[in-house]
């Protein structure tokens, strides 16, 4: 690393720079002025300490997944936590996991012990980290909710450079504020993860419906009775039919028509049967080139929403391509175990997430796409949803007061504590 006046551990080189001046996206450029690779826990602290001394923009940079620019910065310093990457298997149905670290390597170090994260997300490069400051959902949230519900304490490193152990009894209030605090607070550099036990195997149905009210009437029965260990749905405005996506896992004999039986669907598009149980649903690194674009949004919905939000009137074929260059999904959600505080969604024991992705390769046509996404927005939050920042929203004023309520002056309160310098200035973001 090529280190020019920033001291150690922080380099300008351009070739360092250029490689974090963008992100998953791809709809936003920002040239860095400097990049900090931390080794260890130590060198974040002394990092965070320069930058809130000099008072110099921070971004955090894991998987670079983010969708909307978050983790990038004009001028200031990234901070790429890909060196903190250590996992740990613990007693007691845990895992530790440094927040550098990536889902899909914490499912290899599972390997063999027939134990995984209660939720995991369904790319394998992104980050524990990012997801915990964002939400986290997956295939199980209709069992277990989301990331943040599922740790028992966390490491952070706060805008002072402190470095803190935090949880529901100890320090309660920055565990409340990183878990869904959209990095904002504090550096999460540490994680203690609830795991599962696992089937042996995975057997994965894909279940083509073209009436939407007998899918809707299906997925409902289905999460009631708790039918399914995966679950979540897949919409194709193109062809006017939605498939459900149903794994069941087990250890010896499994019974295909007892799985199935009594649902509506048209018909089985496949069935797949694996002892990668872990790694069964996740997306592989190159279904996602670089070189595309990727207008994303996400929102979560309230359950009494989803006969409309299925039909999608708001939604022109024409915005989007043609599944598999385009992904509309719906992810059912159970909201009980949700606890922290930031981590905005809508009222009930259940909801469910809508996203719609594209795969574009159009600068332009990926503009006007995001501009429909954010036209759509005020749709969606007028039946109730909020939007999962997982994205950048483009809110203004009244937009985030509307989205955090009266949660939005605590959460302000907690920046002037936790980060007094701000120097996790997430951009549009209503904190500072």
């Amino acid at each position: 690393m090529i280190e020019q006046g920033f001291g150690p551990g922080v380099s300008e080189d351009p070739e360092e720079r250029k490689a974090r001046s963008s992100d998953f996206g791809g709809m936003t450029t920002k040239m860095p002025g400097a990049v900090a690779t931390p080794k260890n826990v130590e060198e974040v602290s002394d990092i965070v300490r320069r930058a809130a001394q000099d008072e110099v923009r921070l971004a955090i940079r894991g998987g670079g997944h983010s969708q909307g620019g978050q983790s990038l910065t004009d001028r200031g310093w990234v901070l790429d936590t890909m060196h903190l990457n250590r996992v740990q298997l613990l007693e007691g149905g845990l895992v530790r996991a440094q927040g550098g670290s990536q889902w899909g390597t914490i499912v290899d170090v599972l390997r063999g012990t027939r134990q995984l994260p209660r939720v995991l997300v369904d790319t394998a490069e992104v980050t524990v980290g990012r997801t915990l400051s964002a939400g986290g959902m997956g295939t199980t949230s209709h069992r277990y909710g989301m990331q943040i519900g599922q740790v028992e304490q966390l490491e952070v490193v706060t805008g002072t450079g402190e470095r803190v152990r935090c949880s529901r009894t100890e320090n309660a209030n920055l565990f409340d504020a990183v878990r869904g605090g959209q990095g904002q607070f504090g550096i999460i550099t540490e994680a203690w993860i609830r795991l599962r036990k696992v089937g042996e195997r995975l057997r994965q149905y894909e279940l083509r419906y073209r009436d939407f009210d007998r899918f809707a009437s299906d997925f409902e029965q289905v999460i009631g009775e708790d039918r399914f260990d995966r679950l979540r749905a897949e919409t194709r405005v193109h062809d006017h039919e939605i498939i459900m996506s149903a794994g069941v896992e087990y250890d010896e004999d499994h019974d295909d028509a007892k799985a199935l039986e009594g649902l509506g669907y048209d018909e089985i598009i496949s069935t797949r049967d694996t002892a990668e149980v872990g790694h069964a649903g996740m997306y592989l690194r190159w279904l996602f080139s670089r070189r595309h674009y990727y207008p994303w949004r996400d929102w979560f919905m309230p359950w009494e929403t989803l006969r409309t939000v299925l039909d999608q009137p708001w939604l022109d074929r024409d915005w989007v391509p043609r599944s598999p260059a385009s992904w509309i999904g719906i992810y059912p959600i159970k909201t009980r175990a949700i606890d922290a505080p930031l981590f905005m969604h809508p009222k009930g024991e259940r909801m469910f997430s809508y996203h719609i992705l594209a795969f574009l390769n159009q600068y332009e046509r990926a503009h006007e796409l995001a501009g429909r996404l954010k036209d759509i927005t005020g749709t969606l939050v007028g039946l109730g949803g909020k939007s999962y920042l997982s994205g950048g929203v483009g809110y203004g004023r009244k937009e985030w007061e509307e989205h955090y309520g009266e949660k939005l002056e605590m959460a302000i309160g907690w920046k002037r504590e936790f980060d007094p310098k701000q120097i996790f200035r997430g951009e549009g973001m209503p904190f500072g």
